[in-house]
Formats: structure tokens, C-alpha cells, sequence
């Protein structure tokens, strides 16, 4: 999946845990990428970090979403900036997904 269109037919389901967690790498470029995650409820992103800028959007569902230790509850249409190397992680209330944006590439999603 490279270029500058990126239909949905090519956006490989990654299941990262089955039954409760699932991922889409949706577009990338050489500076931003963009991957939808699946939850179900009570699925967790496992607390983390990593030096990207990240952007999660919550598209819909229902996430308490943990960044330091500071604690959102993102609901459909809102959105948190988690700097790079953060700590970060969320805890899906009501099955939902996340449409997060990188910056820079997750290399290590294209590698999979």
C-alpha cells in the first residue's frame, strides 16, 4: 500500500488481540501516517510510548484515555494530542475505534 490513494479494499485487518483489538494502517506518507483501531468493550491499548506525535480521534464509542497522568474520556468527535514519548494507553467503555495520526510514520506497523 503505497502511493498517494489509499482505498479501503487495501487497508489490511491486523487482529493484535482476537475478539477485542484490531487495527487498519488507513494512509501513510513520508512524514504522517494514519490507522484506524478497533475495540471492543473492555479492550485496553496497553500503556506506552514511543517518540511519535500522536493524534487520536474518537470516531465512536466510548475510551478513557490515559496520557501521563492526566486521564480523558474521549466520546465521538473528540480528540487528544499525545506528544512523543509520552506514556500513554486507553481502556474502551463501549466498543468503539480510534482514528490515530503519527508523526512520523509508525515504521514498525509497515514492517508487519
Amino acid at each position: 500500500m503505497e502511493g498517494t490513494f489509499f482505498p479501503d479494499i487495501g487497508a489490511k485487518l491486523e487482529i493484535l488481540e482476537p475478539g477485542l483489538l484490531s487495527r487498519k494502517v488507513r494512509a501513510y506518507g513520508e512524514k504522517s501516517m494514519v490507522v484506524e483501531v478497533l475495540f471492543e468493550t473492555g479492550a485496553a491499548g496497553a500503556e506506552h510510548q514511543h517518540p511519535h506525535e500522536q493524534i487520536s480521534y474518537c470516531l465512536d464509542g466510548s475510551f478513557d484515555y490515559f496520557v501521563g497522568a492526566a486521564t480523558y474520556r474521549l466520546e465521538q468527535g473528540d480528540c487528544v494530542l499525545v506528544p512523543g514519548g509520552a506514556l500513554h494507553g486507553t481502556k474502551c467503555l463501549a466498543k468503539g475505534r480510534l482514528l490515530d495520526v503519527f508523526s512520523p510514520p509508525r515504521e514498525d506497523f509497515l514492517a508487519r
